[in-house]
């Protein structure tokens, strides 16, 4: 009988209902504040608002090949006979290389299947509960691999920030860009095209990006069947409540979800304000 495991990097822990299935492991990124090694899994959201606005220097880097060799380890002490990995786009980090590494480096008979979509963070959350209800069920791994594919094959991320400095320190604006966007108020759509975070609209209010968004959403709507739709807000509560409201109305039988956290890494490159949507479909 198949015993699946689930692991994912600690990026997409944005939902407490993710780490309570007992199948789900995390392979935690890195932050470097100030040359101090953190975990992600060691900083709290109010760590990071205090080091956003205090410490001089931040970066991030991926779990190494020995952190999911460790994990993959476990997983075959504990039973398992699958493990679904599941990392953030590999084009914005080299958490899917080192999976693929540790992968070459086992020595004990364990199934392994590595995906990286070409999303992050809130937006692989997204899906992570339906996956899971499905190992729960005791459903096959070929099938839950099967809709793994269906779930993420035209999955979007896209969100507006308040301060445009993180993008310029993430290499997505020059300087001239950023504080020029920031003197005119300038709101920036950010959008993650194929794996990777590009500044793709900017709006000079945010109920434009508000509009833009629903725009998006109504698309999915006409188009699939089943849509989940999970709204992030970081210190803008007041446009996720509006989104919600709005979708309820129109699309009453849409899956939504509200969030209000990303992961530390997210943070150092996106801040601590703003607003957007994730949405898979089906």
């Amino acid at each position: 009988m198949e015993k699946i495991g689930l692991l994912l990097d600690s990026t997409t822990l944005t939902r407490g209902d993710i780490i309570k299935y007992p199948f789900v492991k995390i392979a935690p990124l890195v932050v470097n504040i100030d040359g101090v090694i953190f975990s992600e899994l060691e900083l709290s959201t109010e760590d990071m608002t205090h080091y956003l606005h205090n410490a001089k220097k931040m970066t991030t880097s991926q779990p190494s090949p020995g952190e999911f060799l460790r994990i993959y380890e476990e997983y075959y002490k504990e039973g398992y006979t699958h493990i679904l990995v599941i990392t953030l786009s590999e084009k914005i980090s080299g958490t899917f290389q080192s999976a693929m590494i540790a992968k070459t480096m086992i020595e004990f008979p364990l199934e392994i299947s590595i995906h990286s979509p070409k999303i992050a963070s809130f937006g692989v959350a997204n899906g992570i509960p339906i996956l899971a209800k499905m190992i729960e069920k005791n459903q096959l791994f070929d099938k839950l691999v099967d809709r793994y594919h269906i779930l993420y094959k035209d999955a979007s991320v896209m969100f507006t920030l308040s301060d445009l400095m993180h993008l310029f320190r993430g290499g997505r604006l020059s300087r001239v860009q950023a504080l020029l966007g920031t003197v005119l108020r300038i709101k920036p759509i950010v959008e993650m095209i194929d794996g990777k975070l590009q500044l793709t609209k900017k709006e000079r209010t945010n109920i434009a990006c508000y509009d833009y968004f629903m725009g998006v959403i109504d698309n999915y709507a006409q188009k699939y069947e089943k849509v989940y739709l999970d709204i992030i807000q970081l210190n803008r509560p007041e446009w996720a409540e509006k989104m919600k409201k709005e979708i309820e109305t129109k699309y009453p039988k849409m899956k939504i979800h509200l969030t209000d956290y990303v992961s530390p890494v997210f943070f150092v490159h996106l801040g601590d304000q703003g607003f957007g949507i994730a949405v898979l479909a089906e």
